[in-house]
């Protein structure tokens, strides 16, 4: 269940948030609330809510004074805003810190669930992204000899301030995984996902600790390991279907990383 925490002053919207929206049905728990944003930070670092749902205006910390806390924190989480104010600097501040969405009251319940929604699906979607990124770094790493991912700086699994990237990567690596048997290259890859090969290059290197070329032949040998075990076909056609042009390459490196040349891992098969 993702933690939901309420921060206003008015004690009847708070009620009203608790009361009208099925948080069950949503995948969410309301773990607590505050009447200010005092509190409400001070319930932030004790509770760390997956998403924090508050007013702009209220005494003490106002709710954009808060979510730049939240921030200075680094506690990731969503935050929603549920105002009266009608302030375009306002909103464009709210953004500019951070906040995942802003909504104007008074507030239709539909509305409501629909942000929730949206948040809950976001921080799904990016822990998976962190939970794959995570595997395929600790899966490069051992294909090369190298020491465990944990014991790497930087541990994708913590996700801070790094969703971004770790967004990105993600994509990067599915469409490798998708297009290995293509001619592929980095600027082929940086282009689908409309970013600069440097840029790539580099968040790759970050995030995995390896280059382009390195992660590419990781998935294109993992995915020869599996036709191997087909008696059907052959070792030329077999690396021609993983994106191999040059043989000999890849059976050297193939017994490089198996300690086999693809002839023995098949008959070992």
């Amino acid at each position: 269940m993702m933690k939901v925490l309420i921060i206003d002053d008015e004690e009847m919207i708070r009620e009203g948030l608790r009361k009208a929206i099925d948080w069950d049905s949503l995948g969410c728990e309301i773990v607590g609330e505050a009447e200010d944003g005092d509190e409400g930070i001070e319930l932030v670092e004790s509770l760390k809510p997956e998403i924090v749902i508050t007013d702009i205006r209220m005494p003490g910390l106002s709710g954009l004074e808060m979510i730049a806390k939240i921030k200075e924190l680094k506690h990731d989480c969503k935050t929603v805003i549920i105002t009266g104010f009608r302030d375009f600097d306002y909103a464009q501040e709210a953004i500019r810190l951070g906040a995942f969405r802003l909504l104007v009251k008074p507030t239709k319940s539909e509305d409501i669930i629909n942000v929730i929604q949206e948040a809950v699906s976001d921080i799904k979607r990016k822990r998976e992204s962190e939970k794959e990124l995570y595997t395929m770094k600790k899966r490069v790493k051992e294909f090369y000899g190298l020491k465990d991912a944990s014991e790497e700086d930087g541990i994708v699994a913590s996700g801070e301030n790094r969703s971004s990237s770790t967004f990105l990567v993600s994509k990067a690596l599915n469409y490798m995984r998708e297009n290995y048997s293509k001619n592929l290259d980095l600027k082929t890859v940086a282009d689908t996902l409309y970013v600069s090969t440097w840029h790539l290059s580099k968040i790759l290197k970050k995030e995995t600790g390896n280059n382009f070329i390195d992660i590419l032949n990781e998935i294109r040998i993992e995915e020869a390991k599996k036709l191997l075990s087909d008696p059907k076909y052959k070792v030329y056609e077999i690396a021609e279907t993983v994106g191999f042009t040059d043989v000999p390459y890849f059976t050297k490196l193939f017994k490089k990383v198996t300690g086999l040349t693809p002839v023995e891992y098949k008959t070992r098969k």
